[in-house]
């Protein structure tokens, strides 16, 4: 259903045309019809690559609802130089408590890696403050003074993981729009089956649906499960937006260096 404006409104297809216009490579998370009716910059950030903004946005839905949320993009600035990506110190890492990192990137089950996001995502939302609760519906279900984070998790980017999605959906229409919902995965998956690119392709396909269903999709890191890479969207906690701002300024970083890495491997085997 198309919605209705003004003249001085612009669709979400044409505030990213505007960015495109300006050198940004900045796009708003939303379907493209969307109407938007403000947006305001609350934060700059430089990111490895070019330039994150935590955008305030209100915008009109497909149910021709008023919807205000907040979203950190982030895109290639044309003509700057970049920047060599610097590596946050765990010191300045919003998190109280750190567990131990792997020695590998790799995971030899199922299992294995779905107990690793598992253990990772409930020792980060229990330091901030959240506790765990039982909820049939979901993997993983914790509260803070009535506020629910609702969580799956996905081993790996694939159609079992989009139906994990559409759950989180269905929930979100039962329980109501107060609470966080979410998608946990690997951040890399090919030991498990999936190579990088197919894990791109899903993201790519996905993200609109996901971002529009307020659906967070988290990514854990391999080595480091103190590392948590958030994509779509960031939960309302200030805590936990603080939390992954920080981690998102360094997820091209850890990509680069574990494509760099394959890279390596793959000369040394073939010696």
């Amino acid at each position: 259903m198309a919605s209705q404006r003004d003249a001085s409104m612009l669709t979400v297809k044409e505030v990213n045309s505007t960015f495109a216009e300006r050198g940004l490579g900045v796009k708003l998370p939303l379907p493209d019809h969307f109407v938007v009716k403000a947006l305001d910059v609350l934060e700059k950030r430089d990111v490895p690559g070019g330039m994150g903004l935590l955008l305030s946005v209100r915008f009109i839905n497909d149910q021709q609802e008023e919807v205000s949320d907040i979203f950190f993009c982030e895109g290639e600035v044309k003509g700057r130089r970049r920047k060599a990506p610097q590596a946050v110190e765990l010191k300045h890492l919003p998190k109280s408590q750190l567990l131990p990192h792997r020695s590998t990137d790799s995971f030899a089950s199922d299992d294995e890696a779905r107990t690793y996001i598992a253990e990772a995502f409930s020792h980060l939302l229990q330091d901030k403050g959240y506790q765990p609760v039982d909820h049939e519906a979901v993997d993983l279900c914790f509260e803070d003074r009535g506020d629910r984070f609702y969580l799956n998790l996905a081993v790996r980017c694939d159609d079992a993981a989009l139906e994990k999605a559409k759950e989180m959906a269905e929930l979100r229409l039962k329980e109501g729009v107060d609470h966080e919902y979410g998608l946990a995965m690997l951040a890399f998956q090919e030991s498990l089956g999936v190579p990088l690119l197919h894990q791109d392709r899903w993201m790519f396909r996905n993200t609109e649906y996901l971002a529009a269903n307020r659906i967070g999709i988290y990514a854990v890191d391999n080595w480091n499960p103190n590392l948590i890479y958030g994509f779509t969207i960031y939960p309302q906690s200030r805590e936990l937006k603080r939390y992954f701002m920080v981690t998102a300024s360094q997820w091209q970083m850890v990509r680069q260096r574990y494509v760099a890495g394959r890279s390596q491997r793959r000369r040394e085997s073939e010696l």
